[in-house]
């Protein structure tokens, strides 16, 4: 199984529920600004991760939206002022 890597931008209207949703998208993800992260995960990471923010939000009032980001796409990415690209851990230590 391969790994795909995907910006997730969302907007939670709780602070409560952005919390979680901010603690669930950092543990299997980096922060690229203040909402939206990098992830890169399998499909069934992926869909565990679905789950689980689907669980935290009101659909009615929060969004939280999931855009594949393929390599050509990284490979196009550019940087601007303080901007920096994101390292990548093949390896998280807890």
């Amino acid at each position: 199984m391969f790994n795909t890597s995907w910006i997730i931008a969302y907007d939670i209207a709780d602070p409560r529920r952005l919390r979680r949703v901010e603690r669930a998208l950092a543990a299997v993800g980096q922060r690229m600004h203040n909402s939206l992260f990098l992830c890169t995960l399998t499909a069934p990471e992926l869909n565990q991760l679905q789950r689980r923010i689907a669980k935290l939000i009101q659909v009615p009032d929060d969004i939280v939206q999931y855009a594949p980001w393929c390599q050509h796409c990284h490979a196009h990415t550019q940087h601007l002022g303080t901007s920096a690209e994101p390292a990548i851990a093949s390896a998280w230590v807890i």
